[in-house]
């Protein structure tokens, strides 16, 4: 009997393997590299608010307003990173992104200046860890079929392993070394992006898939170029032509599609309330619930191995309840989660919010695998990197005009003020 299960687990294994192939697997590799990445620059980010707004003596909600610029800055470059795999190939775009990730993190450790900190963040480091993001995401889901939600979170497990392992690390080096310190030594962390995208393709399988996609480029210019030629002869402006290359670069026909907008939309309110969850949770468990600084680790990590739990059982579990659409189960997934965000303002005793925080593990990552996953079943795996790209541009504007607000002070019922801290849900007019 024994044998027997043990056989089914290897076979099953086996097979999950074949579906993605070696090449799959690399993807996985750099995905859940990058993921790690994006958890570590803006949970760590979060946790060096006290001291970053000790240390350029501003208030809260310019620190806030400094990570979510960071935290937009790696959404608004997806849109370039289809454009750039296909143009340069996907081993030169992640190794060079990995290059630039952690080289600008490890010089942004010794600047003076908050706003130029800032700048760098936002524009080297968070654009160079959004490209890799989304690049990784596309070719999971063109390797992989039937193990896809497996793939997806085993990738995921990059996430919830920052707040099991990493984020006590990252307390125990701002003790130590201070936010400077800290920041040089997630900078050399982020480097390892640039072994995981040279790894990307194996010397020998290189060359022949470099060669169809470079054919496939190719052919897509010349074909380009017969167009133009034509066009040119009978007069036609050279706004036309401009806008056809834009249209055909970032696929502009995507936004005529009803799907498109409402997965917008979805990722938007997602990305919004869970990207302040990151940035505000140590504040706002410490300074409005009285925990202290080792308590509210102690809630990350909860929430870490929630995440970690629901990676490891969400690929079995749904190829073994199989519903008629992802969708079904990503609903599921986002009624947890809003079920945690109406409780979460009630909790005040040590173990109800480690309990709740457990569960919003889970529903934070069944619903970021399947998100994917629905995006590839909607739109098919040729148009799924540039639909992730414009959700993400999209959610990053949100995060500009909106994930700065729950840091300003208010003066309101405590509980409500508790909630809509950190949840993003303020109008301008309740503000002091």
């Amino acid at each position: 009997m024994s044998s027997g299960c043990f056989g089914c687990v290897l076979q099953s294994l086996v097979d999950t393997f074949r579906d993605g192939g070696l090449r799959g697997w690399i993807a996985v590799l750099c995905l859940f590299t990058t993921k790690m990445a994006v958890a570590v620059l803006v949970k760590g980010l979060g946790m060096m608010l006290p001291s970053l707004q000790e240390q350029f003596v501003t208030s809260t909600w310019l620190i806030g307003w400094m990570v979510a610029f960071v935290s937009a800055g790696i959404s608004f470059s997806g849109v370039l990173a289809t454009p750039l795999k296909e143009r340069f190939g996907a081993r030169t775009v992640l190794t060079v992104s990995g290059l630039v990730a952690g080289i600008s993190m490890i010089t942004a450790s010794f600047l003076p200046s908050l706003y130029i900190i800032t700048f760098i963040l936002t524009l080297l480091t968070g654009p160079a860890i959004g490209i890799s993001f989304v690049i990784t995401k596309h070719l999971i889901g063109g390797c992989f079929s039937k193990s896809i939600t497996t793939a997806y979170g085993v990738a995921d497990l990059g996430n919830s392993s920052v707040f099991v392992a990493v984020v006590p690390l990252i307390q125990l080096f701002l003790e130590v070394y201070g936010w400077r310190g800290t920041m040089l030594l997630l900078g050399g962390l982020l480097l390892h992006l640039a072994v995981c995208g040279a790894l990307m393709k194996p010397p020998a399988a290189s060359r022949s898939q470099d060669g169809y996609e470079a054919a496939h480029t190719d052919e897509e210019q010349e074909t380009g170029e017969d167009k133009v030629a034509p066009s040119n002869r009978c007069g036609c402006s050279c706004f036309t032509t401009i806008y056809s290359f834009t249209r055909d670069t970032f696929q502009l026909g995507l936004f005529s599609s009803l799907s498109f907008w409402l997965v917008v939309f979805l990722v938007i309110v997602w990305r919004l309330t869970n990207t302040a969850w990151l940035i505000y949770y140590v504040q706002y468990a410490t300074v409005y619930k009285e925990f202290t600084l080792e308590d509210a680790s102690q809630f990350i990590v909860a929430y870490g191995i929630g995440r970690t739990v629901v990676c490891v059982v969400i690929g079995p579990l749904v190829q073994t309840v199989k519903l008629s659409s992802y969708c079904i189960w990503l609903a599921g997934a986002l009624l947890i989660n809003a079920i945690y965000y109406a409780l979460d303002p009630w909790l005040m005793s040590y173990w109800t919010i480690v309990a709740n925080t457990f569960m919003l593990g889970n529903a934070l990552g069944m619903s970021s695998i399947l998100i994917d996953v629905v995006i590839k079943e909607v739109f098919g795996k040729d148009q799924m990197g540039y639909v992730m790209g414009w959700t993400g541009f999209s959610s990053g504007a949100a995060m500009i005009l909106l994930l700065y607000i729950p840091g300003i002070d208010l003066r309101h019922d405590w509980r409500l003020y508790r909630s809509f801290q950190y949840y993003g849900w303020l109008t301008i007019n309740d503000c002091c």
